[in-house]
């Protein structure tokens, strides 16, 4: 007997489909960053922020602003 008639004899229900990204979970619809990867990974803004300084400051970004 099969896995699935077994399930349904025993009234068992089947597991749900898991959707792929739901667009309510993005900021940005076709940003690929979602807000639960975000809760994942919460330096991810933090270090995003450090390598734009960094390359801010070897860009001479600062002496330009001034």
């Amino acid at each position: 007997m099969g896995e699935a008639k077994r399930k349904k004899e025993l009234g068992i229900l089947s597991k749900k489909k898991i959707k792929d990204l739901v667009k309510s979970d993005r900021y940005i619809s076709w940003l690929p960053i979602t807000k639960t990867r975000i809760k994942k990974y919460p330096y991810m803004g933090v270090a995003t922020m450090a390598i734009g300084i960094i390359i801010l400051l070897v860009s001479d970004g600062f002496n330009n602003v001034s």
